[in-house]
Order: C-alpha cells, then structure tokens, then sequence
C-alpha cells in the first residue's frame, strides 16, 4: 500500500519518493499535444492540486523523462523535448504592497536568468520578461511559461481595495508582455491558474488567445478524483478505514463519497473528490472536516456582518439558480459583493445540475457533507452569537431529544435557538425554518432527505429516528393541524409501511415568525 501524498508538495518529490500518484498525465497530454496555441487558463479552489499541476508541467517540459516511466505519457507517442520552464509561483513571490509585489517579481526573473546563465539588461519589469523569454527562446528552445496562484497578490490585498487595484495593475502590466508578437513566437506553451476567475477585462484583456479550461469538459477531471480514480488507487487504503471503523467496505466507501465527493465543475455531469480532505481521512482513518478547516473563510462571516440578510440566504441556498453571467463580470472591486460567485469559485458551493441553455445557468448547492456541516455550524454559531461552548451546549441538547425521538422537545430547544437570531437575518418564508430545521438535524446527528418522493408528490422531510421513522410537513403561519391533514390527505407516509420496521409518526409541524413560535402535533400511524 503506497503512502499518501500528505506534505509532499512537488511532482519529482512524489515520484521519487515511492508516494501514490494519481496519473492525470493522459489528460495534460491532450492539453500539450494541441495543435492550437497551447495558452491556457485554468481556476479551482484553494488545496485542489493546482500547484501539483503546475509542478508536473514544469518537470515534462525541463525533460525529466524518467519520472513519467511508468504514467500514461511515460508510454505515449510523445516526443520528448527539454525546453527552458520559467515557473512562477506567486504564493513564494513577496507580494505585501504593490511596491514589493514588482519587487518581487524583478527578483523572480533575475532568477531564472540566473538559472539560464543569462544577465537581463532591461531595467523595467516587462521589457525585462519580454526580454527573457526571447533570449531563452532564439538560444535554447521555445519556452514553457508557468504561472500558479496569478490571483494571490490581489486576493490578499482584497481588504485594501485601493493596494489591491494597484496590484491588479501591475500584474496586468507584467501579464501582457506574453501579448507581443516578439514574445509569442517564442513562447511554447502558458498555463495560467488561480483560485478566482476574475474578469478577463480585469486582467487578461491583452491575452486574446488565453483558453479558459474552467468550465472545459476537457479538464473536468484535470484536478480532483473521480469515483473511477478512487476505486482505482484508494481501495487498500479505505479497506483499512473500514477495518478500523468495523464496516464493511462497501459502507465506508459510500460514507467517504458522502463527504468528499460532489464536486462538478463543468456542464459535464462528472463530479470529482476533494484530495487533500480525502488523503487526510485515510491517513488519519477519521472522518473531519480537513479542508474547511485548513482554510475557514473568514470572507464569509464578512458578508454577513456587512448584510445580515445573506446568512438567510446561504442557508435556503441549496438548488437555487445561478447565472452563468455571473462568471464573466467578477472583479476585485466586487470581491465582497457578489458572494454566491466567490463562494462558488471558491469551493464551498457547487454545481448541482446540469445547464440549462435557456436560462443560461445551473442549480447551485453545497458538494458534500464537509461542506455543509461545516457552513452550517459556522453560520449557526455566528447567527445565534454564541460562543463555540454555549453552541456545544445547544447540540448536546438537540443530540439528546433527537436519541429519545423526542421531537417536542427537540422543536422547544430549536424555538431557543432561532429566538437569538437577529430579526433582521429572519425571513417571512417557509424554506428559511424548513432549512434551519434541517441545518440542526444535519449538525448534531441525524441527515435527513428534504422534499422525499411519493406517488402523491413531496413531504417536507423525513427524518429517521431510533425507534421511529417522522414523515414531516412544515407550514408557516398556519396550524400544525393543517400540516398533519396534508400528510394524511397526501398519504406522504404510505411508502414507509413496507419498507421499515419500525413505526411510523406524523409530525405537522408550524412556525410563527412574529413569535419566533413554533407548534408541533405528532401521531402514530396505524398500520
């Protein structure tokens, strides 16, 4: 069983070192062997394996031949040819002011030049990059220009709106060098990757020809596991997770893909694993939230102080529709404005369906159980203003009558709870109590389906007990009464009689927004 890749950062370092290596190099060949202009942009979230990307990329072009031996290309039809690589990894380029970020960026090329026992005559920083890769390209070979994390030096700066326009600016400058004829004719291949997708007109206006792989279908797979992948290179490793948690495979498998997987990027309908959750879990043979918790988006909680209203949103924003306009018009002026496209690119929303070519959009939601348990105790917590062991003492109570099938009790602690949200987060609708209802359930116990099938249309949630199964109808402003006869008028609970053993409750369940009131009326169904 090989080790997992977890602090081992670069291509060469996983190869040599004997650690497991997802083989992505079948789809980096068709990016490669192209015979368009090989220039290319591509965004994902943070810890997604961009920068191993880019790492990979820089070992094919330097001509390392003997690491691909035994991956896809390694067996290829390719003709190898070692070419200068200028990398730029702008996480390890000083970028605090715009002064340091040129700074920065003037050593950067001095470095490589160095490397190329080259000296760079050109004082300012684009004559100087146009002048490198000429001279590296008319003495050695066309050059592989690499860039990751192009977005860091303005996202970091996001809080200092003007430093952070200064920075846009000077990036752009720097970028569009690679616009010139001169420049282009001895540039090989770009690869260009970040985590936002700011507007082209931003940054990349100069970059006619930059191809954007991050909708591609082509590249839908480029970063991230697939179902296929994990089976593939993973099964050793969850059979051990099982044999700890004294499962079957079968059951850990699904909880894993439950977790992690769910991540769709593209109009493709394929769904891809976080990596560095999933290497995380199976080292540690635990199942945590690793990569929320290696990066909290403290933007998040920003939105929210500067317009309350957005905690209700984000919490009934599962399988709302989302415009893919909104893709192509996000810039750094709006950062913190448009959040549900952040919170997309970002990694903490998804997309859930397909595209409708209609409306020009998808269905958005969270990709899986990190995630959502994750969003949903911070807001939650945030929300209630409560202190992480007042929160903790709220969940021991909810994980208690939730135990007892006690769901009186545990709509009388959910009425506390939502009497410390602000009146201003509050919503006059019914999907904002049906969510937080749900949220509490997800949070301490129990993940229950919302909106379960019948013959007769939809109940609102059904929620497995211990002891019994409640088939759940929600109104607000109404009475629980109202909620119960539906439920029976409906017959919502018919398709439960056959399939569990155990007995079946309905629950009409009501909310007063006025009161912060809510009321309950249960009954046990005779079968």
């Amino acid at each position: 069983m090989k080790k997992l890749p977890i602090g081992v950062s670069t291509f060469q370092s996983i190869i040599t070192s004997g650690a497991l290596y997802v083989d992505k190099t079948e789809i980096l060949y068709q990016l490669i062997h192209s015979s368009e202009p090989k220039r290319y942009f591509f965004s994902r979230p943070r810890r997604f394996g961009k920068s191993l990307t880019c790492s990979t990329l820089s070992s094919f072009f330097s001509g390392k031949k003997e690491l691909f031996t035994n991956l896809w290309i390694g067996q290829s039809d390719y003709a190898w040819q070692e070419r200068p690589v200028l990398l730029f990894d702008f996480s390890q380029i000083d970028h605090e002011t715009p002064e340091r970020l040129v700074e920065g960026l003037h050593s950067a090329l001095d470095a490589h030049a160095y490397a190329y026992g080259l000296v760079l005559k050109e004082k300012l920083l684009k004559a100087k990059f146009a002048e490198l890769i000429r001279t590296l390209g008319q003495t050695i070979a066309p050059v592989a220009v690499i860039i990751d994390e192009y977005d860091k030096p303005m996202v970091d700066l996001v809080d200092n709106l003007a430093y952070a326009e200064r920075s846009r600016s000077e990036l752009k400058n720097f970028y569009g060098t690679l616009k010139g004829a001169d420049v282009d004719a001895h540039m090989h291949f770009l690869f260009v990757t970040g985590v936002s997708k700011f507007s082209k007109v931003s940054l990349f206006s100069d970059l006619n020809n930059l191809e954007d792989l991050t909708n591609d279908e082509r590249a839908a797979a480029l970063v991230g596991y697939t179902d296929q992948e994990v089976d593939f290179y993973f099964t050793e490793h969850i059979r051990a997770f099982a044999d700890k948690r004294h499962e079957e495979y079968a059951q850990t498998r699904q909880v894993v893909k439950a977790w992690y997987n769910g991540y769709r990027f593209t109009k493709s309908n394929l769904k891809v694993y976080n990596p560095f959750s999933l290497h995380n879990c199976l080292a540690k043979k635990d199942l945590y939230n690793y990569w929320f918790s290696s990066g909290t988006p403290s933007f998040l909680i920003k939105f929210i102080e500067q317009n309350p209203i957005v905690a209700a949103d984000i919490e009934t924003i599962e399988g709302s529709f989302f415009s893919e306009s909104n893709l192509e018009s996000f810039t750094i002026d709006l950062y913190y404005q448009n959040y549900r496209t952040l919170l997309l690119q970002t990694g903490y929303l998804t997309f859930l369906s397909d595209y409708d070519p209609g409306k020009r959009g998808y269905r958005i939601g969270y990709p899986n159980e990190e995630i959502r348990y994750s969003i949903t105790e911070q807001i939650m917590q945030f929300v209630g203003g409560l202190t992480p062991e007042q929160f903790g003492e709220f969940g021991d109570r909810f994980r208690k009558a939730l135990v007892a099938d006690d769901l009186g009790l545990f709509c009388k602690h959910l009425q506390d709870f939502i009497k410390l949200v602000p009146h201003n987060i509050r919503v006059n609708r019914e999907k904002f109590y049906h969510q937080i209802f749900f949220m509490v359930c997800v949070l301490f116990g129990r993940r229950p389906p919302t909106e379960a099938a019948t013959e007769e249309g939809f109940m609102d949630l059904l929620l497995e007990g211990t002891t019994c199964t409640f088939v759940v109808e929600f109104k607000k402003d109404s009475t629980p009464e109202v909620a119960l006869e539906q439920i029976e008028r409906k017959r919502y609970w018919e398709p439960y009689k056959i399939v569990q053993n155990k007995r079946i409750v309905l629950a009409g369940i009501t909310f007063n927004k006025s009161e912060t009131g809510i009321d309950v009326l249960l009954k046990t169904k005779e079968l």
